[in-house]
């Protein structure tokens, strides 16, 4: 392999490294804000759901007795495609609200009962769909729990856009940067083997041209003239000794 295909290839390995590597940044960065928005657009809707839920507790009623919850969660469902399901349920993990009116008075799965012991937005993940849940409390401390699933699908859609929008874009920069580095790679190694060629030529004896310039080329002009003269005085040397043979 050649100095410049070496050259050419360092150069497009390292234009096509940091062009992958900023691509796989760019997709990173951007799934972690999208699952950074989902989150806070759940937590809203929690803390939205919780605020309705205790400000009534706190008028004396029963968790039972909050019939505007289901006409509430059913709106929240329909407003927005991604939530699969809410549910709301006491602290014993029965289901008395749900968008899914066939699991009211249904038991909800253990782990959300068990989650309820934390405070705060937890997150589970479950056939494929994210459950986001929270608890809700009274006079008497803890008194149930909200769960609201949300369906992957749509930010699962949104990541295999983004990674063949940046595939193509990186393709395109790759195959950009390549030409460029290719051609800088040349260039540069036409700057830097000139002289050395400058050389070559006028050690063998041929014509520098009017290009030929710097202290290189000099050089061997110079150690070219000094190897002539040294010719020449070999060439007077040996004249002479044929001189001297003859006259003897």
């Amino acid at each position: 392999m050649t100095f410049v295909s070496r050259l050419a290839l360092v150069v497009i390995s390292a234009v096509v490294a940091t062009v992958v590597a900023v691509a796989l940044i760019c997709f990173a960065a951007s799934e972690r804000v999208g699952v950074e928005i989902e989150r806070a657009r759940v937590a809203n809707l929690l803390t939205t759901l919780r605020t309705a839920t205790e400000a009534n507790l706190s008028i004396g009623l029963t968790l039972e007795q909050i019939s505007t919850l289901q006409e509430r969660i059913e709106r929240e469902k329909a407003g927005d495609p991604s939530v699969l399901a809410i549910d709301i349920f006491n602290a014993a993990g029965r289901a008395l609200y749900s968008t899914d009116r066939g699991l009211i008075g249904e038991s909800v799965a253990p782990d959300w009962v068990r989650r309820l012991a934390s405070t705060g937005i937890w997150q589970a993940v479950e056939r494929g769909d994210t459950v986001f849940g929270t608890r809700f409390e009274n006079d008497l401390g803890l008194a149930g729990g909200i769960s609201v699933t949300v369906s992957d699908r749509a930010r699962l859609a949104r990541a295999e856009s983004l990674s063949l929008s940046l595939a193509g874009l990186a393709l395109a920069l790759v195959a950009g940067g390549a030409v460029t580095a290719a051609i800088a790679a040349l260039i540069f190694s036409f700057l830097m083997s000139r002289p050395f060629e400058q050389v070559a030529r006028i050690l063998s004896g041929e014509t520098a041209g009017p290009a030929a310039e710097g202290s290189l080329p000099q050089l061997a002009i110079d150690a070219q003239h000094s190897w002539i003269e040294a010719e020449a005085r070999v060439d007077r040397g040996l004249g002479q000794l044929g001189a001297l043979d003859d006259a003897a």
